[in-house]
């Protein structure tokens, strides 16, 4: 459904024909939270990224929000060539191993482990060659709709669910939201 519909779907309900800044806004608000609540679904995607001989860390696609663990590394140079998943570890546990990556000579061998730290994957130990490959499962941030003629990538069957939560923001963020249930109950 394009923007210029969608807005026009919530307005049978809103009632309101002033607030299309307002329904813009929560409906990009409400495709980001399903869009964080389930990663995996429309947003998915797959990098590979090569490594270079004892450099710790690679970093992570820009748009990413999410990153599905575990990190696959491929030997060869293809992605297609065989590997295996690496171990994930925190990054305490990565500054014991490797207090200081970036001295004149690191130890380096086929990396294991890996942690995530400043939209960077740090690998351990440090590649000793430049033919693996890193396999990297990542969610992107979604899309900010502005132009009438502007979809959504979650598909139709979320146009109900976008609906009501976008309304829900918009009586929030208006003050105009009541329980009505609450009022059932005391009157």
């Amino acid at each position: 459904m394009q923007l210029s519909d969608f807005k026009t779907y919530v307005k049978y309900d809103f009632k309101r024909t002033d607030k299309d800044t307002e329904i813009v806004q929560a409906y990009n608000d409400m495709i980001n939270w399903v869009s964080l609540q389930m990663p995996h679904s429309g947003y998915k995607y797959q990098s590979y990224i090569n490594t270079t001989v004892k450099v710790e860390d690679y970093p992570i696609p820009t748009n990413a929000i999410h990153v599905i663990h575990p990190i696959k590394l491929i030997i060869g140079s293809g992605s297609s060539d065989s590997g295996y998943p690496m171990e994930q570890i925190s990054k305490q546990e990565y500054d014991l191993i490797e207090p200081n990556p970036n001295r004149s000579s690191p130890s380096s061998g086929r990396p294991q482990k890996y942690t995530i730290y400043n939209r960077c994957i740090l690998l351990t130990p440090l590649p000793d060659l430049a033919t693996y490959i890193i396999e990297l499962n990542w969610a992107r941030r979604k899309t900010t709709l502005s132009a009438d003629a502007d979809l959504h990538e979650l598909g139709s069957e979320w146009d109900e669910v976008l609906k009501w939560g976008t309304l829900e923001r918009l009586y929030a963020g208006l003050e105009g939201y009541r329980d009505w249930e609450t009022d059932r109950k005391s009157t």
